[in-house]
């Protein structure tokens, strides 16, 4: 029953899609496998460029994404940490939250109010919920003004434990047009928007909302 509540909970609120940043030089591959856990990146025989070297979540057999927006302080960090880098935001179909094995996190994966919980627990119902409920410490959801679909917290997470396949994927969101005229050829029909730095998803999310 849990997926079946998770799938209603989500087109209650009427989640848009997940996210997830990548490296634009990582789409070739990703638009051909898939996005793939990193401890299962070995069987398509590939090494991508990775982000967060530490992974401190421990889930390197889990992919990350995001509710509706990134988790914007860590993709605000890793650009500042590789200038020059390329970036593309990915929107993933928001189906998968329901046919996939996820772990719900209200906080960062890497918190320790999230890595403390045992991991079947961050898989129910009741913790996707609890992704939009109110978190003490934080402004209220409507000091934040955020969204029914925005978790409360920015730094929420969803993690995947299994791959999610290309037809998933639903488009991506470059800072420029150079970059997207770069791989517009690898994305197909998929749709394709530019968010100049500072702007949607390369901005902060409190600035969007």
């Amino acid at each position: 029953m849990s997926k079946q509540a998770i799938q209603a909970h989500a087109q209650m609120i009427k989640v848009p899609y997940l996210l997830h940043f990548t490296r634009a030089s990582n789409l070739p591959a990703i638009m051909q496998h898939g996005l793939y856990p990193m401890s299962r990146v070995a069987e398509i025989e590939i090494t991508p460029e990775i982000n967060d070297e530490l992974r401190l979540d421990g889930h390197l057999d889990g992919v990350s994404l995001s509710i509706a927006f990134p988790n914007y302080r860590m993709f605000w960090k890793c650009r500042q940490d590789n200038e020059g880098v390329e970036w593309a935001v990915l929107a993933v179909n928001p189906s998968v939250l329901w046919l996939k094995d996820c772990a719900f996190c209200r906080h960062n994966a890497a918190d320790a109010r999230m890595s403390c919980q045992p991991l079947e627990q961050l898989k129910t119902t009741e913790a996707f919920a609890g992704l939009f409920e109110e978190i003490e410490g934080l402004q209220t959801r409507v000091e934040q003004r955020l969204k029914p679909f925005d978790p409360t917290d920015g730094q929420a997470e969803v993690l995947v434990f299994d791959v999610i396949e290309p037809h998933l994927i639903a488009g991506a969101v470059f800072e420029n047009a150079a970059t997207r005229d770069a791989y517009q050829d690898v994305l197909g029909n998929r749709k394709i928007l530019i968010n100049r730095v500072g702007k949607g998803y390369f901005a902060a999310r409190s600035y969007v909302r």
